[in-house]
């Protein structure tokens, strides 16, 4: 998709959430297994994104001996301001964990109404939720009432293509009074595969009068604006392709300012890994950072030829020496080549 520096101008560029302002409107999405304090962290000091996310925890895990055991929850003040996101499908346990979690100090708490993980919807979770509205509009009610701060909810634009609800979902939210919405306009069904359609997100937003996020498919600056041109949205989430590229926030800033766009070089990359790595290794167990380094490789290095062989390395690695060294004899050429021109 292409976009005018004219029409980037007439873009929103912030939206509120309650009586919390997200500026700019382009922000990170939660996900499971890489949206920890590391992470967002280290998107936030890039710059360009003006709200970061929790990963997804389940209801059931928010006392105060589960917090110790996963630490999901854990954050700086410097993350703020912060959304906080639970699963669930129990109304009463939903709103009491979210009553927890804003005493946790939580300034927004987010709902997932849109994992499509079989993990996760087998036990009646996530994107389950749009197989059962009335429920899924009980469980936004408890929470709305049992907490002060806003509360958002993500959601999938339905169970398959035969039972499209997104619309109905939205308004359900809404009555609810949920003070935002994230649609992410594929189906539980469709999982990753396939696009996404962004026309749904259009839809939604003329359908209701709060705030409506846009996500998916979202892997380059101008392709962001222009999709947030096109949908009418208040803003775009952007996910996997913040793993692939977490320079994403920084251009679509750069781009509004009218300013050359960051392209990073194999030298930026390798420097970008060894500080994430870096930093699991100061927060985390040697073990817990290494698995933390092999889910984000597979998706920042999409595009590198010759990665899969740097992909085999690390995730062979049984320790933090052997993973750099498989890193640094992958981006070596690279460099190399980059210093010779």
């Amino acid at each position: 998709m292409t976009i005018t520096f004219e029409e980037i101008q007439q873009l929103p560029d912030t939206y509120d959430v309650g009586d919390i302002r997200v500026n700019p409107n382009i922000i990170l999405a939660p996900m499971a297994g890489v949206t920890d304090t590391v992470f967002r962290r280290i998107i936030l000091g890039l710059g360009g994104c003006g709200l970061v996310s929790t990963e997804m925890t389940n209801a059931a895990s928010v006392s105060p001996k589960a917090l110790k055991r996963h630490h999901l929850l854990d954050f700086y003040p410097e993350e703020r301001p912060l959304t906080m996101q639970l699963s669930g499908n129990e109304p009463d346990l939903v709103a009491a964990a979210a009553a927890n979690v804003e005493q946790l100090g939580a300034d927004i708490i987010d709902i997932n109404c849109g994992c499509p993980s079989p993990k996760v919807t087998g036990g009646g979770h996530g994107s389950a939720l749009l197989k059962d509205l009335p429920k899924l509009g009980q469980l936004l009610r408890a929470v709305r009432a049992a907490v002060s701060v806003p509360v958002t909810l993500k959601f999938r634009a339905g169970w398959d293509e035969a039972r499209l609800n997104y619309v109905e979902t939205a308004k359900i939210a809404e009555d609810a009074g949920i003070n935002a919405l994230a649609l992410h306009p594929r189906t539980k069904e469709q999982a990753y595969k396939g696009s996404a359609d962004w026309r749904r997100v259009a839809a939604v937003k003329a359908a209701v009068g709060i705030p409506v996020i846009g996500s998916g498919d979202v892997t380059d600056a101008a392709d962001a604006l222009a999709r947030l041109r096109d949908s009418g949205a208040d803003g775009v989430m952007i996910g996997r392709g913040a793993m692939e590229n977490p320079w994403i926030f920084l251009q679509i800033a750069q781009l509004r300012r009218g300013e050359p766009v960051f392209e990073p070089t194999p030298a930026d990359k390798l420097a970008f890994l060894n500080q994430y790595f870096d930093m699991c290794l100061a927060e985390m167990p040697e073990r817990l950072a290494l698995n933390k380094l092999k889910q984000l490789i597979g998706q920042f290095s999409v595009g590198l030829p010759g990665s899969a062989t740097m992909r085999a390395g690390v995730h062979r690695s049984n320790g933090a020496a052997y993973a750099r060294t498989e890193l640094e004899l992958f981006f070596a050429p690279y460099m190399a080549t980059s210093l010779a021109m």
